[in-house]
């Protein structure tokens, strides 16, 4: 398989203790990211009781503060190289809004659409034989949990309609309470995409 399109990057933090929400404000957070253009400083502002949500439409970009995590999309869907997510993802972290030192663990999503280089691929060849012995099944995914150099990685793959096109979601998940530093984040970031794109490559 191949990745033909990227919808989603995405950088999460998740802290040891509940995140501080009377620290985060609207105006606050639009000054970390106004632009002074109009157009691109619309925004939609969601608050409900332990989650807060900063949606810039027009830039395609979130920053969301759930009850203990940070998560930052950008649904611009570039490569990772070409995407602002870790450099808004420290805009935020640096910021008054957030205690750094209570960071528990991070990690890197990826959602894009894949599609099979054989064109006679069915979502019924991503599971095993035993599976595929149930009769009259539609549509099948998979759900896969492993570990690799003390790093999570989450890999899920459901077909979308037709059956030459899949949703693919990847996530690395790093268990550390000490960020790396702006320079190494970029560096993962794309390190991990490559991982993900070799891994659907290889099906």
């Amino acid at each position: 398989m191949k990745i033909e399109s990227i919808k989603n990057i995405n950088i999460t933090a998740l802290f040891a203790s509940p995140i501080n929400h009377l620290l985060i404000g609207q105006e606050m957070l639009l000054d970390l990211f106004k632009t002074g253009d109009e157009e691109k400083d619309k925004r939609t502002f969601v608050e409900a009781p332990g989650l807060k949500v900063l949606i810039f439409p027009n830039r395609k970009k979130e920053y969301v503060f759930e009850g203990t995590r940070i998560l930052v999309n950008d649904k611009n869907e570039v490569l990772p190289n070409d995407s602002d997510v870790i450099d808004d993802f420290e805009k935020i972290i640096k910021s008054d809004m957030v205690e750094q030192n209570k960071v528990a663990a991070f990690g890197f999503n990826y959602d894009t659409v894949i599609i099979p280089e054989n064109s006679s691929f069915k979502s019924i060849d991503l599971v095993g034989s035993k599976v595929a012995a149930i009769k009259d099944i539609k549509s099948a995914g998979v759900n896969i949990l492993f570990e690799k150099d003390g790093v999570t990685y989450v890999l899920e793959i459901k077909p979308i309609g037709s059956e030459q096109k899949f949703v693919a979601h990847f996530n690395a998940h790093f268990s550390t309470n000490k960020l790396p530093d702006t320079k190494e984040l970029k560096e993962k970031i794309n390190k991990e995409f490559l991982k993900f794109k070799n891994t659907i490559e290889k099906i």
